[in-house]
């Protein structure tokens, strides 16, 4: 079994962008919550294939015949084919922007290799892995394998965790920085940072592809913004490092207003509404997180608004999702397959 955190993107996404990283490198401040994708795997299925549940139930021959692609590349990485059951479980619906495609994918290759390695804890009693090794196998699964237009944040978030700075080079290598988790810092997370779903999921594969695109062209407005989300990337670093938690709301804002204007697929109708919502019960910004269209609303909320702020949104049926920070990265258990 292994279970890995979700994230919230708090500046910067989207500059992990091959597309953009490439030409100007990147910079992604980005959280782990203590909101996870597990996933268990089971090495024995009487049929003798492979028994799967996801979203939907599976019964094939073997992994290869996988209809979940993430699942099917990362059975095949790890040398796995059968027979065996396989489950995973969230905390967040997919296509929420909470990065679950990559927490289920970093989740799944750790409870593989953990497994073939042995299973159960090294001399020290915790289970050894190179995260950086388990981050970039999994951002192959879906930068190579699938072909599919994203970056690597998701995949070191999932495997490092923490609240962490990472520097994108032009070669698409990742520096992953840890920044302090200062007790005011915690509580600034724990109170006064609040998620709600908007109630719309969406394939984030579609709004980066034109991202992308747009980016490869050389689209002035969509590298303008970018630029801009990077530099406002190092604002929000500085900020942390610093203790002026009372900036990342109107940081978290203005990454917003940039992000907007590269896409008209990125918001709608019902985004907006939830934004203003927020911002006139007492959020000083917020961002809508992943590449858009729908999935969660993160928001900044002035101290002493909080209640205001959940109860406006309760009257758009906006659920909250609590959360904190998590600071263990993806984990594994269990014993050899």
């Amino acid at each position: 079994m292994a279970r890995a955190p979700l994230r919230v993107s708090l500046a910067g996404g989207g500059t992990d962008l091959p597309s953009y990283a490439r030409d100007h490198g990147g910079l992604v401040i980005s959280l782990a919550i203590d909101r996870h994708v597990g996933v268990s795997v089971f090495p024995r299925e009487f049929s003798g294939g492979v028994r799967a549940s996801w979203e939907g139930t599976e019964q094939v021959l073997g992994a290869a015949q996988l209809g979940n692609p993430y699942a099917r590349e990362v059975f095949r990485r790890a040398g796995v084919t059968g027979p065996l059951q396989v489950a995973s479980f969230s905390d967040a619906p997919s296509g929420t922007g909470l990065g679950g495609s990559g927490a289920f994918t970093v989740s799944l290759l750790h409870a593989l290799r953990h497994a073939r390695a042995g299973g159960g804890p090294q001399p020290d009693g915790l289970p050894h892995v190179d995260r950086t090794a388990l981050a970039e196998d999994a951002a192959a699964v879906e930068m190579t394998d699938l072909g599919r237009p994203v970056g690597k944040h998701d995949h070191y978030m999932a495997s490092y965790g923490g609240l962490r700075a990472l520097y994108i080079g032009r070669d698409l290598s990742v520096r992953p920085e840890e920044l302090p988790l200062s007790r005011e810092c915690v509580e600034y997370v724990n109170e006064r940072l609040l998620l709600f779903y908007t109630g719309l999921s969406r394939d984030a594969g579609t709004v980066l592809e034109d991202q992308a695109n747009r980016t490869a062209r050389g689209d002035s407005g969509v590298l303008a913004s970018l630029d801009a989300m990077r530099a406002l990337a190092t604002n929000m670093l500085e900020a942390v490092r610093h203790g002026r938690l009372d900036d990342i709301g109107p940081i978290l804002h203005e990454h917003w207003t940039n992000k907007v204007r590269m896409s008209h697929g990125i918001t709608n109708p019902r985004i907006d509404v939830l934004y203003r919502t927020a911002r006139a019960a007492g959020a000083e910004g917020g961002k809508l997180l992943g590449a858009g269209g729908g999935g969660f609303l993160l928001v900044a909320v002035r101290k002493g608004q909080e209640n205001a702020v959940r109860a406006a949104m309760r009257e758009q049926t906006a659920r909250e999702l609590t959360f904190g920070p998590d600071t263990t990265g993806s984990q594994a258990v269990g014993l050899a397959l």
